[in-house]
């Protein structure tokens, strides 16, 4: 009534009404929610009433973009990573290749070092000095650059004729040896790159004597 101060059912619905609560975008009455329609929740681009959540697909088009951008990324660190470990890997063959023909010189020039006594070194320390004359046959005692320790001894008889890496990693290098070192084509792991020094398998001119047989 009026002037009663009592609120009617119709005094509640026209308040409503003017609030946007309970009139649709063409003016009738009903369940239309003003403000969520005017942030895209329950209206769609046509002005029809529907659960339309606009702000959430978004943002799981962000999430799902973001995600495959990390898995992206990571997939390139793997590849790079591998990359680096191959040059890496490339490198220390070719110090190896390197190191190990240092030795192989070493020993062949200690075996012809004085004449009429042709031996192998004792141990790897006598290359650097040696005990008979004092001389000095390898600047100094490598170590593998595929393990980092010292070389592993190749023996003959009591002494050493050689080296050889103590890795048995399986090699990358597998063909385009210098012809000293032939045989490592048929290599598959770092161990079996053996460098030695054998007078049997030197080449031979022609019109010289072949080289005597070594026994160990």
């Amino acid at each position: 009534m009026p002037g009663s101060g009592v609120m009617t059912r119709v005094d509640r619905h026209a308040g409503n009404a003017q609030d946007g609560l309970l009139r649709d975008p063409r003016g009738r009455n009903g369940f239309h929610f003003a403000p969520l329609a005017q942030s895209g929740l329950l209206c769609d681009p046509d002005g029809r009433g529907y659960f339309h959540f606009a702000p959430l697909a978004q943002s799981g088009f962000s999430y799902l973009f973001a995600l495959f951008a990390i898995v992206l990324v990571g997939l390139s660190m793997m590849g790079a990573n591998l990359q680096w470990k191959t040059m890496v890997q490339r490198e220390r063959e070719a110090e190896l290749l390197f190191r190990g023909d240092q030795y192989r010189r070493a020993f062949a020039t200690y075996y012809h070092s004085q004449a009429g006594v042709q031996q192998y070194p004792l141990r790897v320390d006598d290359l650097l000095k040696d005990p008979r004359t004092s001389k000095r046959f390898l600047r100094t005692a490598y170590l593998d650059p595929i393990t980092g320790r010292p070389f592993a001894p190749i023996p003959c008889g009591n002494r050493i004729k050689g080296v050889a890496s103590s890795s048995d990693a399986p090699t990358l290098k597998r063909d385009n040896f210098p012809p000293d070192y032939a045989q490592f084509n048929t290599a598959t792991t770092y161990r079996e790159w053996i460098f030695q020094y054998d007078p049997s398998l030197v080449p031979v001119k022609p019109g010289q004597p072949p080289p005597p047989q070594i026994r160990c």
